[in-house]
């Protein structure tokens, strides 16, 4: 009888650890690199501690065009749209620009994180969601999500070349 509660207390035990590991592999399906929407840029999901982070990896331009004046010209992007004009010399590349997303088991989605977009200047609360195994699908919005937009991203394999 003894040997028989161990076996049950120790099948108990195996399934709950597979349980959780099944729950982590859940949690990690938006680990890696994706592809934005507009394709001028890579985004690298990654877990850290107990949310998940995304940083740009890849630029389609790393520098600022003609179209941004002679003064830019030529010079690596920065964020010059933030609002705090101390951020606004940091470098595009390898910005923090997703952050504080937690995994949500029962509805598979990451909740109650945020994205910075360098374009405009403006922080957006967001939510993540798998649409499949190969896209993204993420709304970013202010206050309420019925007031915000969505956006697909596409994962990647590998990242593209950098530019020559």
């Amino acid at each position: 009888m003894r040997r028989n509660r161990l076996q049950v207390a120790g099948a108990a035990l195996l399934l709950a650890l597979a349980g959780a590991a099944a729950a982590d592999d859940a949690a990690d399906g938006i680990v890696g690199d994706w592809m934005v929407e507009s394709r001028d840029a890579a985004i690298r999901i990654r877990r850290e501690g107990d949310e998940y982070q995304g940083r740009i990896v890849w630029q389609l331009h790393d520098t600022f065009g003609p179209e941004d004046g002679p003064v830019l010209n030529g010079k690596p992007a920065t964020d010059i749209h933030n609002p705090d004009p101390a951020l606004r010399s940091r470098p595009i590349d390898g910005m923090l620009l997703l952050w504080g997303l937690h995994y949500d088991a029962r509805e598979r989605k990451w909740r109650d994180g945020h994205i910075y977009d360098s374009d405009e200047g403006h922080t957006y609360h967001c939510t993540v969601w798998l649409k499949d195994a190969g896209h993204l699908k993420l709304r970013g919005y202010m206050g309420l999500s019925l007031f915000g937009g969505n956006t697909v991203w596409t994962r990647l394999h590998e990242l593209p070349p950098p530019k020559p």
